[in-house]
């Protein structure tokens, strides 16, 4: 453990510094922070699946970690395999899924941890523990307890509402059964009791039955003295759960032990009380999974220091996953946020104008999305909604609840019956002149109402008429009637007269209503009360309806607890106490909930991809949030930042246009494709799983199948912190091998494999498959001698697993062989288009720093008339604090733009990086060096995006980021360059990226065919951002080597020279 550490007096607990599970997770990536590892995956491009349903997320992961070490390139196969099977079973129903990078993550963690708590547990926690003592040697709190063997039967994922965690848990229930299932093949009496999701109430048990069902999960609502089926979840709400049943509970022990449970909102009960207990109980000598998006908060809320610490190592030992709210947004996903939090408290008449400025920002988005709703069907944009919140509704209602429920009526009702008062405050909030100043003295909505101040030109008894109509249902003003809707026990319609549609609804809970008319009637606001024996159709229930016309809701403890509603767009605080941070981040985080274009959870400005937006689109796309009191704004922000969230008054978007210059291409611009029509599954021959041809067999002795079954053994046996070298053994399959497998359990395995990967114009035929193995020389595999012998069912096992992983690799190796033999006869050349997906027609800009907003809106609104003016910029390059923006004019649109470290600037598309913007400017000084060398040749660069672009599948899936045409009249040099560093290449110069400069000629010579009216030539270059000493050590060659093979180096000036001479030597 080495020596104690002096620890810092009355530090406070924070979850973030004590969680060393999912530390240890990031570690087997080479990350100390998710951010690191969330910046290299997060990119749209590597969502979904190749054509072989392997996830592009396995092939990065592959491509950059496994050669850390820490990573077996043939267990996260076997995981991503594992991964797509349970998202085809649980996404069947829903018309499939998408897993976004986060959720991989968290599968993927999953999976590592399963597998080694079944296999190999004892292991796995010397391995959790070397790391645990190296945390806590760099830790400053109390050190954190060692894991054993009974302590690791629980995980946890913190993960912000929005984020899929329902799906994540039904993932779960999969990945568990798979490896119980899976080691119970080993150990015939482990058992499993019951499977069990426990919910906070009621109502969410409900919401999970039927996301189950859609997952294609067999479940339902527990009910006493009902046997369960097998593999049946029973879901039931804690509140049910009693030391000794009665009625309608049942005792706590009537379950046993050993069962696996599921425990939602897992932050609840952590203070101490029964709920813990009792879940703890059900779990005993099983297993669960705990899911919340505000563990923090809760542990934050602990009485005493001690306790809080206690929860805090706990939890820190048992999440495995952190995706919080922080994680969530600056990802895009969600919604932006708006906080109108203001610099001092307020007297009545400035309080009215506050809340006159925020119901206007509501107003002002329902008319954006009345305006034009067709524009906004594809962003899954719903009617916008207004609720007041709390952070709890308790069984009794609270005086200052009803206190703030009753200052939100009157100020309603003040608003639709006194238009003239009413009127001149919306004046001045158009004019940008309300006196109502932010923390940094600045006008708190200014600029804020520029849709309006454009629509109305700033006529605000115009906006006024338009506010009844459109918020309150009404044509002209009018007190607020308050109708009591007996039959629904806790509603209370709003409407404006007695004859109108109702607006809103308030949902104060049973009892709350009659309290809250008889102390409106008291108050003497000029408010109608009357009460509704009749009506039984909840307005609550509603909300989510197409036509429903209710626009506000107030006071519903529901919205916290389960209530799904899309529709939130303005959120008003009531009855903020402090001390209940949990609640204040679940509001916070249903608020921000965004369905999405294309359902993918992302805001407008933060997709990946580039669609048309509609103008103004960004405003209903932000959460606005106010309070009825001052302080209960303040409060809210102060749990903002105590979740480590960039607070939003430091945040703003810009756009700036690119200008394309594909119509001043003097050439057509020649590409490489697959004919129209052609599809290999569809029109090729049905082919058999067979021994290899010649030609094949060719193919396979080039690049053999490798197989390190040591490096699985290794993960399972060795520690971290050990420096431990293996001898490997080379072993091949013999006779007495074949002749104990177990051909039945080969087959299923491989043709549920081919099914996933979707090969469907492949047979295979059981018999084949031993033949298959029989063949030697195209694989190489090491494994430890000892685990080759016959001599044990364990070890036949496992030399049955060998040749699921050998003919898994033969089949993909199958398939992409005969393809790529197939569709070479349908290559082609064809024009550059305007519409190909390389070109962009905006950059979204983010800039996370309010201090230099106002300069750089300046420093956007200047290039955007340059380039108005002008279709390029004034000079080359140009730079504003980090931001660099240029213009090489060979380029096929303009700007480029690249950032230096500095200010946190985002840019999407992704920004050009140090290696390519550095090739830029070598290449334009070239051109500016060598003007003789364009005289009868034009040059054209564009950059190539990422999996939407050009690729090449033969060099290992490989998209350069620059395509480069030097065009003559009868000739076209098509050039492929990848400014890059290389040393997460594979370790071998001949590797297919580097050998594409030789492969590429091949296509050369059987594409000029397809094009009569001119010769192409064909290159490709990889410009190394890795300094020549580096790579040479690297990769065992010295530069001419790396050259020879169309490797350059950025370090030399002259490296775009040697490029060009190789290219066409007049130049």
């Amino acid at each position: 453990m080495g020596a104690k550490k002096t620890k810092k007096a009355n530090k406070a607990i924070n979850l973030n510094d004590c969680l060393v599970l999912n530390k240890y997770f990031l570690s087997l990536f080479g990350k100390r922070d998710f951010r690191e590892l969330a910046e290299d995956m997060r990119s749209a491009d590597l969502e979904g699946y190749n054509e072989e349903n392997t996830s592009y997320f396995h092939e990065f992961i592959v491509r950059k970690y496994v050669k850390l070490g820490f990573l077996n390139k043939d267990k996260l196969k076997e995981y991503d395999e594992n991964i797509f099977r349970y998202v085809q079973h649980i996404g069947e129903g829903r018309g499939g899924l998408t897993l976004k990078y986060f959720q991989y993550l968290a599968l993927l963690f999953t999976e590592m941890y399963l597998d080694r708590y079944f296999l190999d547990r004892e292991n796995f926690v010397a391995d959790l523990n070397n790391f645990l003592h190296e945390f806590n040697t760099k830790s400053d709190g109390e050190t954190i307890s060692d894991y054993t063997s009974d302590s690791l039967n629980k995980l946890a994922f913190m993960c912000a509402t929005g984020s899929g965690k329902t799906l994540i848990m039904h993932v779960n229930i999969l990945q568990f059964q798979h490896y119980f299932k899976r080691a119970q093949e080993y150990n015939k009496s482990l058992a499993l009791n019951k499977i069990i999701l426990l919910t906070p109430n009621e109502g969410l048990s409900h919401q999970h039955i039927e996301e189950m069902k859609l997952s294609g999960i067999r479940c339902r609502l527990f009910e006493k003295d009902t046997l369960q089926e097998k593999d049946e979840v029973l879901v039931i709400d804690i509140n049910k759960l009693e030391e000794q049943g009665k009625v309608k509970t049942v005792s706590v022990d009537s379950f046993e032990q050993n069962n696996l449970v599921l425990v939602d909102e897992g932050h609840k009960g952590l203070s101490g009380n029964v709920w813990y207990d009792f879940r703890s109980r059900l779990s005993e000598n099983g297993f669960s999974f705990e899911y919340s998006a505000t563990f923090k908060q809760a542990i934050k809320e602990e009485k005493t220091k001690s306790e809080a610490e206690a929860l805090a190592h706990q939890y820190g030992k048992a999440i495995i996953f952190d995706y919080s709210y922080k994680y969530f947004y600056n990802d895009g996903y969600g919604k932006e946020y708006r906080i109108y939090n203001l610099k001092e408290s307020l007297s009545r008449e400035q309080q009215e104008m506050y809340l006159t400025g925020c119901l206007l920002s509501f107003y002002q988005q329902m008319k954006i999305y009345q305006s034009d709703r067709g524009a906004f069907v594809p962003f899954n944009i719903e009617k916008p909604l207004l609720v007041f919140v709390g952070n709890s509704v308790n069984k009794t209602v609270s005086k200052d609840e009803l206190t703030d429920v009753q200052e939100v009526l009157a100020f309603i009702n003040g608003f639709t019956a006194n238009k003239e008062k009413t009127v001149s405050r919306i004046k001045m909030l158009l004019d940008d002149n309300t006196g109502l100043l932010d923390e940094r003295g600045q006008e708190l909505f200014y600029g804020d109402f520029s849709y309006l101040q454009n629509l109305f030109k700033r006529d605000a008894d115009s906006v006024y008429d338009d506010v009844l109509k459109i918020v309150f249902e009404t044509t002209s003003p009018g007190r607020l009637h308050l109708v009591n809707l007996k039959q629904l026990g806790g509603e209370i319609g709003l409407r404006i007269g007695s004859d109108n549609e109702f607006f809103g609804v308030i949902n104060v809970g049973a009892g709350g209503d009659s309290e809250l008319i008889k102390n409106i009637e008291k108050g003497k606001t000029g408010i109608v009360t009357d009460e509704n024996q009749f009506e039984n159709e909840s307005l609550f229930k509603k909300i989510n309806d197409k036509n429903s016309r209710i626009n506000i809701l107030i006071g519903s403890k529901k919205f916290t607890e389960g209530w799904n509603s899309w529709r939130v767009s303005t959120m008003g605080l009531i009855n903020f106490a402090k001390g209940e941070g949990s609640q204040a981040i679940q509001l916070f985080g249903r608020g921000v909930r965004l369905k999405g274009y294309g359902n993918c959870l992302k805001r407008s400005s933060k997709l990946d991809y580039h669609v048309e937006v509609p103008r103004y689109i960004n405003k209903i796309e932000t959460l606005t949030i106010f309070g009825v009191k001052a302080d209960y704004m303040a409060q809210f922000k102060e749990y903002l930042e105590k979740e480590d969230m960039d607070l939003n008054d430091s945040i703003r978007e810009f756009r700036l246009p690119v200008v394309s210059r594909f119509h001043d291409v003097k050439d057509k611009l020649k590409v490489i494709k697959v004919k129209d029509g052609i599809n290999f599954k569809k029109q090729s021959k049905r082919l058999i799983l067979t021994t290899p041809s010649d030609g094949f067999m060719d193919n396979l002795v080039k690049n053999k199948i490798k197989i390190d079954y040591n490096a699985t053994v290794q993960s399972l046996t060795s520690t971290r912190s050990e420096d431990v070298k293996y001898q490997k053994d080379e072993a091949v399959l013999e006779p007495h091998h074949i002749a104990f497998l177990d051909v039945d359990k080969l087959y299923a395995e491989l043709l549920q494999y081919k099914n996933q990967k979707a090969y469907y114009n492949i047979s295979i035929e059981k018999s084949l498959l031993p033949e298959i193995l029989k063949q030697k020389g195209w694989y190489t595999l090491f494994v430890p001698k000892a685990l080759m012998e016959t001599d044990s069912f364990d070890k036949i096992g496992r030399i049955n697993d060998i040749c699921v992983m050998l003919l898994k690799n033969y089949l993909d190796r199958f398939f992409k062989y005969h393809k790529a033999e197939w569709e070479a006869p349908h290559l082609v050349y064809g024009d550059l288009k305007s519409s190909d997906k390389n070109f962009i027609d905006e950059y979204n800009i983010t800039l996370f720093n309010k201090e230099k907003f106002d300069e750089f809106a300046e420093l956007i609104e200047g290039i955007k008339d340059a380039l108005e003016k002008n279709r390029r910029l004034g000079k080359y390059e140009d730079k504003h604090l980090n931001f660099r923006y240029f213009d090489f004019y060979n380029h096929i649109y303009t700007p480029l733009i690249s950032i230096d470290k500095g200010i946190r600037i985002e840019v999407s598309p992704v920004s050009l990086n140090s290696d390519e913007k550095l090739f830029i400017d070598r290449l334009k000084k070239y051109c500016d060096e060598n003007p003789s060398a364009f005289i009868e040749k034009r040059l054209y660069l564009l950059r190539n995006k990422s999996k939407v672009g050009i690729g090449f599948f033969e060099a290992g899936n490989f998209y350069p980021d620059f395509i480069m045409w030097i065009a003559e009249d009868d000739k076209q040099y098509i050039t492929f360059i990848d400014p890059k560093g290389i040393m997460m290449l594979e370790k071998n110069i001949n590797n297919p990226k580097i050998q594409f400069y030789k492969t590429i000629k091949e296509k050369e010579a059987q594409l000029q065919p397809s094009c009569t009216e001119k010769q192409i030539i064909l290159n490709s270059f990889i410009i190394s951002g890795t300094p020549a000493a580096d790579a040479s050590a690297h990769f065992g060659v010295r530069r001419p080597e790396f050259e020879s093979r169309n490797v350059l180096f950025l370090e030399d000036d002259d490296c775009i020279e040697k490029m060009m001479s190789k290219i066409c030597l007049e130049c």
